[in-house]
């Protein structure tokens, strides 16, 4: 009896430990949604105000059909994991619409959100629970949102981050980035960069995998200009990447156009990998 009890226990810790060490395949993303208005602060612009200055239905209209075209394309992505970089509390300058109420709770049962600033308010949506949550600032306003996804026997590190272009914090934000994700044994780290392609070439460097840059190639991220200039691409146009621990690996990636907010930002979607 001694002896079938103990087998018994023994198939089911290997079980456990099998299931514990299997690869996990997550879709995620990362948008710096430009405060939905291209990049300028405030939420999106409501058109039709010079000609109907007081006929809020003619103006509601405009938002509501923009409301719309985000919420359906956040939904048409099935992000396990979306982060978000230039959010904004409200979708419209008039103030009609919470975002976060209108675009993430009809998909996503954890919203987290850093501190809001009038030009840096990073945000991670999921259906997984992160705990642990804090913030790393780098510079000025700039910060990164990190909190702990357990999967399995595994603690990964989620980040939604945002480096200054400034020249007067930018290296030294970016030191301190590669610094911290050197700590960390598991993490996906999404956001806005505002780097060159050398410098985003350090963190493979690091022994980190990137999805923008990586095995794929690059992919414009930073549209605008290359859009007025008739290009496909451009250098220093990949601004845009989600990072990860050498753990996991990274497929299947896209910056697709969204009719959103192209010309200032493009996403970053790809397939994720937990192994080992």
């Amino acid at each position: 009896m001694f002896f079938i009890l103990t087998f018994v226990l023994f198939v089911l810790g290997a079980t456990a430990q099998s299931e514990n060490t299997n690869p996990v395949k997550l879709r995620v993303g990362t948008y710096n949604v430009g405060h939905f208005n291209q990049g300028m602060k405030g939420g999106l612009e409501v058109r039709g105000k010079a000609q109907y200055p007081t006929d809020k239905e003619v103006t509601g209209k405009y938002i509501k059909q923009e409301l719309l075209s985000w919420k359906s394309w956040i939904g048409e992505q099935s992000l396990d994991i979306l982060a978000v970089q230039e959010w904004n509390r409200y979708f419209d300058q008039d103030s009609t619409f919470i975002a976060a109420d209108e675009l993430l709770k009809p998909y996503y049962n954890n919203i987290y959100f850093g501190d809001e600033h009038t030009w840096i308010y990073n945000g991670i949506a999921t259906n997984y629970h992160l705990s642990n949550l804090h913030q790393k600032y780098w510079y000025e306003d700039y910060y990164a949102l990190i909190g702990d996804l357990k999967i399995g026997n595994k603690t990964i590190k989620v980040i939604s981050t945002h480096i200054p272009w400034q020249a007067k914090g930018h290296t030294k934000a970016l030191d301190s980035i590669i610094a911290v994700l050197k700590k960390y044994e598991y993490f996906i780290c999404f956001g806005d960069t505002n780097s060159s392609d050398a410098e985003i070439l350090r963190f493979p460097a690091a022994g980190f995998n990137i999805a923008n840059g990586g095995h794929q190639g690059w992919f414009v991220t930073a549209s605008g200009g290359v859009k007025l200039d008739r290009m496909k691409d451009g250098p220093n146009r990949h601004i845009d990447n989600v990072i990860t621990s050498k753990n996991i690996r990274i497929m299947n990636v896209s910056a697709p156009y969204t009719k959103l907010n192209d010309m200032d930002h493009l996403p970053v979607i790809a397939d994720v990998i937990i192994t080992q």
